[in-house]
């Protein structure tokens, strides 16, 4: 209470201390029929679980307590001087009678972003949860165990469809496009904020000084010491631990309080095997002519994706037959059989064919840097097959090798906490026209696979790692890898020597991994090393919607 009065003295913001005592809300007011079901999942709950404490400052603007909260789904540039320019990641207010007396589908609204107010198409946006445009001002840790959480599906980054969700330690003044939903944390939001627009410009200036945030933080952990009390609970753990099962390739967790502390040796350098398990279906007369140079790995991330693009585009692209139709020239002209349509593309988005011409491009350019390449693998992700294809086409290697699939090179699990997505079987690859080979048995299976949903991301590069050490070991020539932005980092750090990054440090990195970004290393000197790529990088400026009737404006 004195914290909050104090505060309030100093800054100029409108503050009330909270003075109701803390609860968590359940459900209530639900039809009878759904007690039982309720009941049962209350009592599934299991109590010996870890729990992460937090409290969180939060703030909103209340001169729009009463507008309607939209997330942009499809970008757009103005036209006139009187529009609203819509971009990925910002929300737009609106009020609910401009929306619903709109004639035209357009309405006037204000930025989240910039503050800036203008006409904007309301299709182009989606009504989300208000709390989706809080700003988060401030976390403080309450739990003296930290349990590290899977990322919500709503957390997604701009870089590979999910964001890695850092800990308070490493980033407290956190960007408030980052937006955090657990269970188990109680929340303060207040008015805090008079001006639209300003977000992480104010939490320098309004955050709680030292001595406060030790004060609030040492009230809670005596009033919620007996939630905290994580002992039983890790004893509880470390049993169930001792009796997971080995997976096909023994992963060790590389989790230590500092990823720097961790003595990683680059791995080196052995000569190929004379029995190369696994050139059946590789290029032909390739290891000839490549040994006259250092071998390389040339690992690639795939092409633009018609999520990342279109926002939510399953609902307009299939009819109630589940008949796709695009609706736009970058989006492919057909898809795929699969068995499960359209619930399928969801977690396995097809490429742009822009996304499918810059993988050509790629293509295109090693060929004309003479690049030979002796095996391809890649990710069973959808959009990685369509990249390493069109990629072997600007090769000339269609026909002349076949692509392996290994789950292990897939992308974090902790995105994905229910496991691995629907992929495209290898027989519905292959009806598609895929050369996919079928005789390829993957270092790690997709059920083990699908074991490594609460892996770290220290296991997660290890596990990359491990796929490439493998491949490594069970080749002669040149390897080239199709796969995730994150996998030109996880397959090559440890590859060089490097300790694997830290969670916050990884999400520094592949935000600078664009799409069809190309990563070589190369055996020198009996060491792996990082080298400049044979060909250029592929860049080009964003095309925006083109509405007609702009054109019919007065």
């Amino acid at each position: 209470m004195d914290i909050i009065l104090q505060r309030k003295t100093i800054m100029a913001i409108s503050l009330e201390p909270h003075v109701k005592s803390l609860h968590l809300t359940l459900a209530y007011q639900f039809p009878q029929n759904q007690f039982n079901t309720l009941k049962s999942l209350v009592e599934s709950l299991d109590a010996s679980c870890a729990s992460n404490w937090e409290l969180r400052l939060y703030s909103r603007d209340p001169r729009l307590a009463t507008k309607q909260v939209h997330k942009v789904v499809y970008p757009h540039s103005p036209h006139e001087i009187d529009e609203l320019e819509l971009r990925i990641g910002d929300y737009i207010y609106l009020s609910s009678d401009a929306v619903d007396n709109s004639s035209d589908g357009w309405a006037e609204g204000i930025s989240w972003l910039t503050g800036s107010h203008g006409h904007l198409p309301v299709n182009y946006t989606e009504r989300t949860a208000e709390s989706d445009a809080w700003t988060l001002h401030r976390v403080v840790q309450l739990s003296k165990s930290i349990t590290p959480s899977l990322s919500s599906a709503e957390e997604i980054d701009i870089v590979d469809g999910h964001s890695i969700s850092t800990e308070a330690e490493d980033q407290p003044h956190r960007d408030s496009t980052h937006r955090w939903k657990m269970k188990n944390v109680y929340t303060f939001c207040q008015n805090a904020c008079n001006t639209v627009g300003l977000h992480t410009e104010l939490i320098e200036g309004t955050s709680f000084n030292e001595d406060s945030e030790q004060s609030v933080e040492k009230y809670l952990r005596k009033t919620l010491r007996p939630c905290l009390d994580l002992s039983s609970i890790n004893q509880h753990n470390q049993s169930n631990l001792q009796q997971q099962t080995t997976p096909l390739i023994e992963i060790t967790s590389m989790s230590s309080p500092n990823a720097n502390d961790i003595k990683v040796e680059p791995m080196p350098a052995t000569a190929p095997k004379s029995d190369d398990t696994l050139s059946q279906h590789s290029a032909d007369n390739s290891v000839s002519i490549s040994s006259n140079r250092n071998r390389r790995i040339y690992i690639m991330r795939h092409g633009e994706r018609v999520d990342f693009t279109f926002g939510t585009w399953i609902p307009y692209c299939f009819d109630e037959f589940n008949n796709y139709m695009r609706k736009d020239l970058n989006m492919p002209k057909t898809l795929p059989k699969r068995q499960y349509i359209p619930e399928g593309w969801q977690n396995d988005s097809p490429l742009t064919n822009i996304g499918l011409y810059q993988a050509r491009l790629i293509g295109d350019a090693l060929a004309e840097a003479r690049v030979q390449i002796d095996h391809v693998f890649c990710s069973p992700a959808y959009r990685c097959i369509q990249t390493c294809t069109s990629a072997l086409e600007g090769l000339k290697l269609i026909g002349k090798t076949h692509i392996k699939l290994e789950p292990g090179l897939f992308e974090w699990m902790a995105w994905y906490p229910e496991g691995v997505p629907d992929w495209l079987t290898k027989d519905e690859l292959t009806e598609a026209n895929f050369t996919i080979d079928h005789d390829y048995q993957p270092f790690m299976t997709i059920s083990t696979l699908n074991e490594a949903i609460k892996e770290t991301t220290e296991d997660f590069y290890t596990r990359n790692y491990q796929v490439l050490k493998k491949i490594i070991e069970n080749t002669i020539g040149n390897i080239f890898i199709v796969a995730h932005a994150t996998t030109l980092d996880t397959c090559t750090r440890q590859l060089i020597g490097e300790a694997p990054r830290n969670t916050n440090e990884l999400r520094q990195v592949i935000h600078k991994i664009p799409y069809c970004s190309l990563a070589n290393v190369e055996e020198i000197d009996g060491q792996w090393k990082l080298v400049e790529p044979d060909c250029l990088p592929v860049t080009h400026s964003k095309n925006p919607r083109f509405e007609w009737n702009a054109l019919t404006a007065t």
